[in-house]
C-alpha cells in the first residue's frame, strides 16, 4: 500500500472512492482488458487474433448482463468468513487459468516470421 504522506491527496480519494467498489472492478477489468488486447493485436496471427477478439467480446457481454441484472435484484447477502476464504480461493484458480490459457494462446498463435497482421507471408 502507498504511503499516505506521500500519495497526492486527489489520488488517495479516488482510490478510497473505488476501493471494493463495483466501478473500481470495472475499470480495473478495462485495464486489464486493454493490456490482453494490445499484447495479443502485437503478436498474434490474424486467426488468433480473432480468436482473442472474440472472447474479449464475449466477457464484456457477460460484464454487461451482470451490470444490468444488478439494478433490477438485491445485493446478495454478506459472505461468511469461509465463504470469503473459498470465493478468494477459487477466484484465484480461475484468474490463473484465464492467463495460462492466454499465454498459451500468446505462444501457438505468434505470427510467422515474415508474416503480416493479416497472416499472409
Amino acid at each position: 500500500m502507498p504511503d499516505p504522506e506521500t500519495t497526492p491527496p486527489t489520488l488517495t480519494a479516488i482510490r478510497s472512492r473505488l476501493n471494493n467498489t463495483y466501478t473500481g472492478y470495472s475499470i480495473g477489468c478495462a485495464a486489464v482488458w486493454t493490456a490482453l488486447l494490445a499484447t495479443g493485436r502485437g503478436l498474434l496471427d490474424a486467426k488468433n487474433w480473432d480468436m482473442l477478439r472474440l472472447g474479449a467480446a464475449g466477457w464484456w457481454a457477460g460484464w454487461l448482463s451482470a451490470t444490468i441484472a444488478r439494478v433490477g435484484y438485491p445485493p446478495p447477502r454478506k459472505l461468511t468468513e469461509a465463504g470469503h476464504r473459498r470465493l478468494e480461493k477459487v477466484s484465484l484458480a480461475l484468474v490463473l487459468l484465464g492467463f495460462v490459457n492466454f499465454f498459451r494462446l500468446l505462444i501457438t498463435g505468434r505470427r510467422r516470421a515474415g508474416g503480416t497482421a493479416d497472416g499472409s507471408s
